[in-house]
């Protein structure tokens, strides 16, 4: 009985070129990595970026996981910020949120550039605590 071909080598006696599928397989793989990589990006943006900015985004439905007894955790409870820092507070969610000295109705965007060194403590819808402390030096 005779060899069966090997999948490499066809009946044609040439060998078949693997290269293009392989090529094919590493673009989807670097392309999967890129997605996830700028997602991360795009993640540590909203939060603190080195532009001087510190962005919080309460998404809708953040009340309602709340009142159903989920921990939510959108801020430190203790919070470190320089002198000249833009706090921002984005809040999509379909109730006012307590950060801190700040209360962010909704649907609203708070801006608050921290022009000196101070502690601000509150309380903290935001964070299963209840409580922040921001401290800006």
């Amino acid at each position: 009985m005779g060899e069966s071909p090997s999948p490499s080598a066809p009946e044609n006696g040439r060998p078949v070129d693997h290269r293009p599928a392989l090529l094919a397989r590493v673009i989807v793989l670097a392309g999967a990595l890129l997605m996830i990589a700028a997602a991360v990006g795009v993640a540590l943006v909203l939060v603190n970026d080195d532009a001087g900015e510190y962005r919080v985004v309460i998404p809708a439905g953040t009340g309602l996981r709340i009142d159903a007894g989920e921990p939510v955790e959108l801020i430190p409870a203790n919070l470190h910020l320089d002198v000249g820092t833009t706090f921002i507070v984005q809040n999509d969610d379909d109730r006012t949120h307590e950060v801190g000295p700040f209360s962010v109705r909704a649907g609203e965007v708070l801006t608050y550039r921290f022009d000196r060194a101070a502690v601000y403590q509150g309380t903290c819808t935001v964070h299963p605590a209840g409580q922040v402390t921001i401290t800006v030096s």
